[in-house]
């Protein structure tokens, strides 16, 4: 007979068939000698129960192992600026933590607690992170840590295992919705399948176990197996209404009968119910004609900037090649990179152009299951303008709904995890997001860092990399009306799409009209998409022509125009999208200069400081910030200028799509800031400062000629016969002595310190010597100009 964990493809039961939760009884197990409250599945109060117990009776810090599930916090402050991963960081305080509060459970009940309490927390940040990687990851920590601790492999324990295949099960629904999430239907229903027989022998052995956890464990998978189910069915109904099919799956009765049967969370509700909806919406569009994409291109766009190092830097050190072990190399560098590259004016100065660098890059290939695998074309792009991107483009056909919805998100940081590979690199990746990230993050910096065999002996700035948001651009150039999704019908048949107007009536309009989710809760979520924040830009060049634009995605749809005309204003679409590089990369040389500037000042007041060399730094610092300032105000006023590209009407689409996207309002609060650093009198107050204690120096040569003038005069008087000479000579010396500490607390204060007024003198022979030097050398040098 097989383990009640390894069944698989359970049929749907009737609700009753399911035991409902039940109540665990007061009463220890194993070893453990301490109480174990009452733990009833789904009971509101039973989580506090459970902190209670553990808080009160063992001395587990709850909060903190709550608090192993929030990294938030732990981001800001590794890596402030949110380019970093501090993934191994927070799983090495994780997994520190797990162990410290593992120690603190010696008894069999009160390791399954905190087993119940890690599900009960993760759960509960699953409801609320985009991070479902790492969540995953650190259960996984879990398990493994108090496994370790507690010698769980050696000699097991039933209850203690119990709870543990509890979190795991949890880890699996998480798996469950990634799956969701890239858009595949053959994976879904796998890990459907998978968790649904994970809930079944859990069930059973739970049952088995008895006592206060397993009846816990019991009652909660009871609910979470009757969820299930209910969705595969849910699921099985959307595929047969899809295909023109009759389901006669009645949603809405037995919703209404399970909503009185079972404890269910208002999450789990909710989820259903977007279920419901979805299936009632594709009854209602079954008389409507849907949307299919029969040819297009979608481009995947990582936008980012450069500070540190310019333009040239740039072009000189990657000609080199991305090399390095493992590395994704080039096949190739193009000096002009764009493909309609005459729309742009060629006259303007060199450092403004857009046409730059490009790096091609091998093949990507996605694998997103068995049967289906998407190649894309990848390259880097560097302009002097400073708009840089990694680009990533592929040719789609016969796309329905559902499948244009998955397409559009693979960029995004939260979709589904697909296998990603790069021709030669030997690696693979888990997301489109994390290719680029490494690629531009950790392999770009080291590329463009300074190397003395092959830049000079000179030591380079350090380069720092600037992400944008991601973007997907689709182009549509051929779409048809269909009766449903998945009909098999000749291209005769079909009836061609026009215009924007007549795509936008079908059904299945919705995934243009919206930006790229990063959530969803069924494959046919895209039915209940609304437009409420798309931005449509009508009749660019000819009537009925199309162009979308929301928060990270543009659609353009110039379906009765040759490819080349939509092909300009996909140019001129993934110009703007890659404009967020480059503000990251303003925005973060304006948080440097503050931040210089604060140091400066707080270096120019701390004892002992240089103040000269932050003076020197202060004023090396306006200059470039005036420099910048120049250059950032000119590339605004080229954005928005009729000379930047050489059609007017390309100007004019460029403009309205500034408008549309938001770039205008980016720009403003750009030049606001800019003002403010601008205006910012940091320089003055130094300058102020520094005028000071120049003053101290002034002030001290006075007080010594006083003091030279009364000693004179004091001689006058002597030799005059006035009082006598001992009296003389004791008012001498009380002004000499006055002289020298008001003159030496001068100094003092002048260079900043004692100490420093100590190096001071000690390298004032040397600077004589030095002086002495160069006044020789400048000599010899007039001798021998003379004629």
């Amino acid at each position: 007979m097989s383990h009640p964990s390894k069944r698989r493809n359970e049929t749907q039961a009737d609700p009753a068939a399911v035991p409902a939760p039940r109540s665990g009884a007061t009463g220890t197990t194993g070893s453990s000698t301490s109480a174990v409250p009452v733990l009833e599945a789904r009971d509101p109060a039973v989580q506090g129960l459970i902190e209670a117990h553990l808080r009160d009776g063992c001395g587990v810090d709850t909060q903190a192992v709550r608090d192993c599930f929030i990294w938030n916090g732990l981001q800001s402050e590794v890596d402030p600026g949110g380019e970093l991963d501090v993934e191994e960081e927070f799983l090495r305080r994780a997994g520190m933590e797990f162990e410290r509060q593992a120690a603190l459970t010696p008894g069999t009940a009160d390791r399954a607690l905190l087993c119940l309490w890690v599900h009960h927390s993760s759960v509960r940040a699953w409801n609320h992170t985009y991070r479902v990687d790492m969540l995953m990851k650190c259960m996984a920590r879990f398990r493994d840590v108090v496994r370790r601790a507690w010698g769980i492999d050696g000699e097991p324990d039933a209850t203690v295992e119990l709870a543990l295949r509890l979190c795991d099960l949890v880890r699996e629904e998480i798996a469950l919705e990634d799956a969701l999430k890239t858009g595949s239907r053959p994976r879904y229903t796998e890990a459907l399948d998978t968790v649904i027989g994970s809930c079944a022998g859990l069930l059973h052995d739970a049952g088995a176990e008895g006592g206060p956890v397993g009846g816990f464990v019991a009652g909660e998978v009871a609910v979470r197996r009757q969820y299930h189910l209910v969705l595969r069915d849910l699921h099985r109904a959307l595929v047969a209404q899809s295909s023109g099919q009759r389901e006669r799956f009645e949603v809405r009765k037995v919703l209404r009968h399970l909503v009185n049967a079972w404890p269910f969370s208002s999450v789990e509700l909710s989820k259903m119910n977007a279920h419901r909806q979805a299936l009632e919406r594709l009854r209602e569009a079954q008389k409507d004609k849907w949307m299919r994409i029969d040819e297009g291109r979608i481009v995947y766009l990582f936008p980012f900037g450069v500070t540190g190092v310019d333009y040239e830097t740039i072009r000189a050190r990657l000609k080199r090649s991305l090399a390095g072990p493992g590395a994704v190399r080039p096949l190739a560098v193009i000096d002009h990179f764009t493909y309609h590259a005459d729309i742009w004016e060629p006259r303007l100065e060199k450092g403004k152009r857009f046409d730059g660098l490009e790096l091609i890059l091998p093949k990507v290939r996605l694998r997103v299951d068995g049967d289906t695998v998407e190649e894309l074309n990848a390259a880097l792009r560097f302009s002097p303008m400073g708009v840089h991107s990694l680009r990533l483009e592929r040719t789609v056909e016969d796309l329905y709904p559902s499948q244009l919805h998955a397409a559009m998100f693979r960029a995004a940081r939260e979709h589904g995890t697909v296998e990603v590979s790069c021709e030669g690199s030997g690696a693979t990746w888990d997301r489109l997001a994390r290719f680029a990230r490494d690629l531009i993050l950790r392999q770009l910096p080291e590329e463009l860092a300074h190397r003395p065999d092959l830049d000079g002996k000179a030591p380079g700035d350090a380069p720092r990399i600037h992400r944008g948001r991601s973007h997907v651009l689709v182009r549509v150039l051929r779409a048809s009306e269909r009766g449903r999704e998945f009909e098999e019908s000749a291209g005769d048949e079909a009836r061609l799409v026009q215009d924007g107007k007549r795509l936008l009536e079908l059904v299945g309009s919705s995934v243009l009209l919206h930006a790229a989710p990063d959530a969803k809760e069924s494959l046919w979520d895209w039915i209940r998409l609304a437009d409420d924040h798309s931005k449509r830009i009508w009749n660019q060049r000819n009537q009925g022509d199309l162009l979308i634009s929301t928060e990270n995605t543009t659609v353009i749809a110039a379906l009765d125009a040759p490819n080349f005309i939509s092909g300009d204003l996909e140019a001129i679409a993934e110009f703007t999208a890659c404009l967020s590089g480059m503000m990251a990369a303003w925005n973060h040389q304006l948080d440097d200069y503050r931040a210089g500037v604060t140091e400066i000042i707080a270096g120019y007041t701390r004892p002992g400081a240089d103040r000269t060399a932050q003076m020197e730094a202060m004023k090396r610092k306006r200059m470039q910030m005036l420099e910048f300032e120049g250059d950032t105000r000119q590339v605004i006023a080229l954005l928005h200028s009729p000379g930047l590209l050489r059609s007017p009407s390309n100007a004019a689409a460029l403009r309205r799509l500034l408008a549309a996207r938001g770039v205008d309002e980016q720009l403003g609060g750009f030049s606001a800031r800019l003002n403010e650093v601008m205006a910012d009198q940091s320089e003055a107050t130094l300058q102020r400062w520094e005028g000071d204690r120049h003053q101290r120096v002034r002030d001290s040569l006075t007080a010594a000629v006083s003091a030279l003038s009364v000693c004179a005069a004091i001689s006058i008087w002597q030799a005059a016969g006035f009082w006598s000479p001992a009296g003389w000579g004791a008012a001498t010396v009380v002004v000499a002595a006055w002289a020298a500490v008001y003159v030496s607390a001068q100094w003092v204060s002048y260079n900043g310190g004692v100490w420093s007024t100590v190096r001071f003198l000690a390298g004032s022979p040397v600077r004589a010597v030095r002086r002495a030097h160069t006044r020789a050398a400048r000599l010899r040098l007039r001798r021998i100009a003379r004629p």
